[in-house]
């Protein structure tokens, strides 16, 4: 029986096994699509119900995990099959080409700040900042390694430039990189894949296709003081600080016309969180949240939820949103709701 274990998926939840199965002696292989490990807790602002800074706790296990020599780390590859049993798995591993040597670069960004391509959209920033075509997804990531983006690149694409190449002292950058396949052999598989938010495919009543209706993620990356805003509260229409904040919970669990029948377990105490936090970045802000009941799994939630209204002031309304409209020459939103204490519909 082989004596390693595949680990797929370097988020919160990879980072932690990993560093738990060289305690007991394993060799661990971390596996991670993305050019860094970190996942999304890389990409919260704080936690809750303790408001501690999320890297805070999540950057030194990923210098841990980097430095560790029982684990083998590799970023920006995927696992494409395993096969066989229990004891004598064989792992198909993709290793996707950066353009960039791993065993060179010092992480100076350097080619990043002299890279002449026209920014677009950042993926860690949930689209709403911009980069460069060669990167590092975020200042903290593991490996501090960067990479060029081929779709991007003015080289890769249309065979012009090379600037990137021409700055680098450390002669890193490599355009003649190639997709890699290879084969490891081991006795176990972890898979810690996370998860996506696919806010897309909701019903047109949650008024996701409005500039200013924003998922969970993309309003973390707002709030947060490295983001996009450097904290500060903007609306995305016109970088304007908003009067009203609403909060709609239980938008697509809970409704059998999202086929999702069952409650997301966390929406209660995150809304409560970034709640809190908009209250101390946002002098002129107030925040309302919709919800249906206050369902807080977890030591000390509920009292989060509780404290949210009792020393932030947060409204909480029993509600059942019907839809969400916006004024076309204002872009302001328009909430249409059940009120389930009344059963009245109120805007």
């Amino acid at each position: 029986m082989e004596g390693s274990v595949l680990v797929i998926g370097g988020g919160i939840a990879g980072i932690q096994i990993s560093l738990d199965l060289t305690e007991l002696g394993f060799k661990v292989y971390l596996v991670e699509k993305s050019p860094s490990i970190g996942g999304r807790m890389a990409q919260l602002d704080k936690t809750f119900p303790t408001l501690d800074c999320s890297l805070c706790i999540l950057a030194p296990k990923m210098v841990e995990v980097y430095r560790n020599p029982n684990i083998e780390l590799m970023t920006y590859h995927e696992v494409l099959q395993v096969d066989g049993e229990p004891g004598d798995f064989t792992a198909k591993i993709l290793k996707k080409p950066r353009y960039v040597d791993e065993t060179k670069c010092k992480g100076c960004g350097e080619c990043s700040n002299k890279c002449p391509k026209i920014l677009v959209p950042n993926t860690f920033e949930m689209n709403i900042g911009k980069r460069k075509s060669v990167y590092i997804p975020f200042p903290q990531a593991v490996p501090p390694i960067y990479l060029i983006d081929p779709e991007m690149c003015l080289y890769l694409k249309k065979g012009v430039c090379q600037v990137c190449k021409k700055v680098c002292t450390a002669d890193a950058i490599d355009f003649e990189q190639k997709p890699e396949e290879f084969e490891i052999k081991v006795g176990a598989v972890v898979v810690a894949t996370g998860y996506e938010m696919p806010v897309e495919e909701l019903s047109s009543r949650w008024g996701y296709n409005y500039e200013n209706v924003v998922s969970a993620l993309e309003y973390e990356r707002i709030l947060c003081a490295s983001g996009p805003f450097g904290g500060h509260v903007k609306r995305l229409s016109d970088d304007e600080e908003p009067e009203v904040i609403a909060f709609v919970q239980c938008a697509g669990s809970r409704d059998l016309h999202e086929n999702v029948p069952f409650c997301s377990s966390v929406c209660c105490t995150y809304t409560a969180k970034q709640a809190i936090i908009t209250q101390e970045h946002s002098d002129n802000s107030e925040c309302y949240v919709f919800r249906h009941d206050i369902r807080a799994y977890g030591k000390n939630f509920y009292e989060f939820t509780q404290r949210a209204q009792e020393e932030y002031g947060v409204k909480y309304f029993q509600s059942k949103i019907s839809t969400i409209e916006e004024d076309p020459d204002t872009k302001d939103l328009i909430i249409r709701y059940e009120d389930l204490k009344t059963g009245e519909f109120k805007n």
